[in-house]
């Protein structure tokens, strides 16, 4: 999916949220929390937002990840609103991620 995306979009730069990260498996979960979490921010056409939200699980009756508008602080101290994939299941039995990156480093 990253090749896919990287094809599909445009890289705009290195950013961070308010908020927090687990790790599920071999993916993680953002959830709504106060620490910095770090990512990297794409711009793109509104054409691919289906085929990403079937691919996050962001569709159906019982989604995994809910898509919303969320601020976010670019490197360049500049704020906007983009769209954000959001974890909508319980955390209670998954490994939080102190330092806020994906994928996990050692902390």
């Amino acid at each position: 999916m990253a090749d896919w995306l990287a094809g599909q979009a445009h890289y705009i730069g290195a950013g961070q949220l308010k908020g927090c990260l687990y790790q599920v498996s071999y993916y993680p979960a953002l959830v709504v929390g106060e620490d910095w979490v770090q990512g990297d921010i794409y711009a793109c056409t509104t054409e691919i937002w289906s085929t990403l939200d079937t691919f996050e699980e962001a569709l159906g009756e019982n989604p995994e990840y809910e898509r919303r508008l969320t601020p976010i602080l670019l490197a360049t101290g500049q704020w906007l609103s983009a769209w954000t994939y959001w974890y909508t299941r319980s955390t209670q039995e998954l490994t939080r991620l102190k330092a806020g990156v994906w994928p996990p480093h050692p902390e």
